[in-house]
């Protein structure tokens, strides 16, 4: 048995093998939401862009990161101009493009971040009696729209974290639906702001990959594989 035969039937019988040698650098697609990812010197950085990192090296597969606009990323997403992306389920509005991780890479927080400490809030329709800050974007975990029309009064729609507790700030809403860990970030920059963050739901952040990508179902094999073995989702930040 020569030895291009042993080469052959390795990677006829090990598919992650194969994906990993037969397969071109795939461009992952994130917006900023720091800390979770976010540009810092001209590449992606956070806790989620670690994950991607660690899972990718493991496997032996070559990504590239290309900054999305929140306004667009699900667009650009969905039309499969990046190859992978991660994000929580109801971003993902054409699922059966995509093949997804067995397990989650991470899990966030979404809650209602608040002037007053004194309120009751459990869940989204809680702030249907409050003036709120959307973030651009955002799907909130909900294949339902938060607006107008569904009974909510929506302020303004901010861009980011940043953006949205600036304008918390000079009280142009009650609240802002946003998510825990950017919040944090923000609030160690307004050290003289008292924020209250009310908890609404968790939600688990998977990798999506196109299935148009070349070898896709090797490849999500062997993330997969490396999720499985090594990386375990951290504890939330």
């Amino acid at each position: 048995m020569n030895r291009l035969y042993l080469i052959a039937m390795l990677f006829f019988f090990n598919p992650a093998a194969f994906a990993t040698n037969d397969s071109r650098s795939l461009t992952w697609g994130y917006v900023n939401f720091a800390p979770y990812h976010y540009s810092e010197n001209e590449n992606v950085a956070g806790v989620i862009a670690q994950q991607v990192k660690y899972i990718f090296n493991d496997a032996k597969l070559t990504y590239s990161a290309v900054e999305l606009p929140n306004k667009r990323a699900k667009l650009y997403i969905t039309q499969g101009r990046v190859d992978f992306s991660t994000v929580i389920e109801s971003f993902i509005s054409t699922p059966n493009n995509f093949l997804k991780s067995n397990l989650p890479i991470y899990r966030i927080v979404l809650g209602a971040v608040c002037l007053d400490d004194s309120l009751n809030i459990k869940e989204l329709n809680d702030l249907k009696q409050l003036r709120l800050i959307l973030l651009s974007g955002y799907t909130y975990g909900t294949q339902k729209q938060i607006n107008e029309q569904s009974g909510y009064n929506i302020e303004l729609h901010a861009q980011n974290h940043d953006s949205a507790v600036k304008a918390l700030k000079y009280k142009r809403a009650d609240c802002v639906l946003g998510y825990e860990s950017p919040t944090r970030v923000e609030q160690a920059k307004h050290a003289d702001l008292k924020l209250t963050f009310y908890k609404i739901d968790e939600f688990p952040v998977y990798l999506y990959l196109n299935k148009q990508v070349k070898n896709a179902p090797h490849i999500m094999d062997t993330i997969n594989q490396h999720i499985d073995r090594q990386i375990t989702p951290p504890a939330l930040l």
